[in-house]
C-alpha cells in the first residue's frame, strides 16, 4: 500500500472517531508511530495506532482543535 493510501485510511479512522464524538485523552509516541487513546462521553474507550507521519501531524491538529473547543 502506498504511503498516501495508508495516510488516507488512518485519516478516515480518525475522522470517524471525531464524528462519533470521541475525544483524544492520551497519546503515546514511539518509533513505530503514535498510539492514541480515545474516550466517548458515554464511557466507551478505543485505541488507534497511527504509523504515517502525515496522520501523526493530522491528529495534532485535531488535538489542538479539541483543546480550543474546551475554552
Amino acid at each position: 500500500m502506498s504511503e498516501h493510501a495508508q495516510f488516507m485510511l488512518e485519516k478516515q479512522k480518525l475522522d470517524g472517531f471525531v464524528a462519533q464524538k470521541f475525544k483524544i485523552v492520551g497519546v503515546k509516541e514511539d518509533l513505530s508511530g503514535a498510539w492514541l487513546q480515545f474516550e466517548h462521553p458515554g464511557g466507551e474507550t478505543a485505541t488507534l495506532h497511527l504509523k504515517t507521519a502525515n496522520a501523526r501531524k493530522y491528529y495534532a491538529t485535531l488535538l489542538i482543535r479539541q483543546g480550543q473547543e474546551q475554552i
